[in-house]
């Protein structure tokens, strides 16, 4: 739980532990009547009904003083605009879901691509709420669904190319149903198309990742997160073919549709001022998204998993997933979600039980 105008709360602790302390402090006023002498007191006192109604009284006194402090805190709490509740978390999941788009950048028989595949093939087990889809450099491979067993499948089957094509290059034989298996894969995954006026680029491929958002030409209630993993550029400084899209139209298009835009750049071929990474990072710190670079090498897994260093890079993105942007423009957090339920339910239930107990009492 955390609070949002946590000071109110604070100076209301500060209040009661002051009033509670000057209780202790302040001597009571002297009793200056006089009272009737009694005779035999000890004999009333030593009676089990007498002892039966003080024990009452006094628990009865420990009950109220218990329920008021409750009420109290409750209501503080209540007025320090409570957030952050698990409850709450799972309510604003449900009215504002999570759109994850997978935007990959590179072949699907690279390694690195096979892991970032894994990875979301785990994560599926765990969603509830959630839209994924998985587009590649020219084609929408897994349109956005909430059908975790199929795309799962797709992922799973996807990844596993990167074997098969390993053992290839190891020189080992595969059988012919393998052999069609990776065939078949890479054709579905990606086109291979070569242009005469044309050159594909790094933005060309965000922009249609980010087509894939339904509705994508507006603002939606769903919170949109794209994430790319792949080459920083793919064309040549000397290439003067055009490309579709510029940095700048990327951005455009991302801050309009309110989709964050995640990037894990492959380091491992920045081989220098042509393969510089400044554009990528620019579009992606416009979308408050994280940008990451990643070298592969040395860090393998096992088929079916993804290696340690990717999993951290791909769990920080996860940790910071992308805030509501509705169609008017405005921006809901989960910490500007207001949830109040608990305490207010605390103190309506603190209440009635105070009613019911000096209400006994009196009887």
């Amino acid at each position: 739980m955390d609070l949002k105008w946590w000071p109110i709360t604070a100076g209301g602790v500060v209040a009661l532990v002051v009033v509670i302390l000057v209780a202790m402090v302040i001597p009571l006023p002297a009793v200056t009547r006089i009272l009737r002498p009694l005779a035999h007191v000890n004999r009333l006192t030593e009676l089990p009904e007498y002892a039966r109604v003080a024990r009452a009284r006094f628990l009865a006194l420990i009950i109220t003083a218990a329920l008021l402090l409750i009420l109290f805190m409750a209501a503080i709490i209540t007025a320090g605009r409570p957030v952050g509740f698990s409850s709450a978390t799972r309510n604003f999941e449900a009215l504002h879901p999570e759109d994850i788009m997978i935007c990959v950048g590179e072949p699907v028989t690279d390694a690195a691509t096979a892991g970032l595949l894994n990875y979301f093939t785990q994560q599926m087990k765990s969603f509830q709420t959630q839209r994924v889809g998985l587009t590649s450099p020219t084609l929408r491979v897994v349109p956005m669904t909430r059908n975790y067993d199929w795309a799962s499948q797709q992922f799973s089957d996807y990844a596993n190319l990167s074997a098969l094509q390993r053992d290839i290059d190891a020189g080992k034989k595969l059988g012919a149903g393998e052999v069609a298996q990776l065939t078949n894969g890479i054709t579905s995954f990606s086109r291979s198309i070569n242009y005469t006026d044309y050159v594909r680029s790094v933005e060309d491929i965000l922009a249609l990742c980010m087509t894939g958002f339904p509705g994508f030409e507006d603002k939606s209630g769903h919170r949109r997160s794209l994430i790319y993993m792949g080459y920083s550029n793919i064309r040549s400084d000397s290439d003067r073919r055009r490309s579709l899209y510029s940095t700048q139209t990327v951005k455009d298009m991302a801050v309009h549709a309110g989709i964050q835009i995640n990037a894990i750049a492959r380091s491992d071929v920045l081989s220098g001022p042509t393969q510089s990474s400044g554009s990528l990072s620019s579009i992606v710190e416009s979308t408050g998204g994280r940008f990451s670079l990643y070298n592969p090498a040395g860090t393998g897994a096992d088929p079916g998993n993804t290696d340690a260093t990717l999993t951290g890079l791909l769990d920080r993105i996860r940790d910071t997933p992308p805030n509501v942007v509705l169609p008017n423009g405005m921006m809901i957090t989960r910490r500007s979600w207001d949830y109040p339920t608990l305490p207010v339910s605390i103190s309506l239930a603190v209440a009635i039980l105070l009613c019911v107990s000096l209400a006994v009492l009196r009887r």
